[in-house]
């Protein structure tokens, strides 16, 4: 089960890291649409992290990577926030 766990958050780091990565280029595009559903979907993966990462028996260390992770892309959220 905690393998499961470790993999759970390891994916959705990545997929956050996807979701950035597309922000940054519809930005580039002027692509409202696209940033407006990537920003949501971005939302919607920190905070589900979040909560699997509080839930979640991980080590402290593994706790706190996943932590400065979190603080780290919510600043990058409330930074690519356009508004609506």
């Amino acid at each position: 089960m905690p393998g499961d766990i470790h993999q759970d958050i390891n994916n959705l780091e990545n997929d956050i890291l996807q979701v950035e990565d597309n922000i940054i280029e519809f930005l580039g595009l002027k692509y409202d649409e696209g940033i407006k559903r990537s920003l949501h979907k971005l939302e919607s993966d920190l905070k589900y992290l979040s909560i699997l990462a509080n839930g979640a028996p991980i080590d402290k260390n593994e706790d706190m990577e996943t932590m400065n992770f979190l603080r780290t892309h919510y600043n990058y959220l409330r930074k690519l926030s356009v508004p609506a």
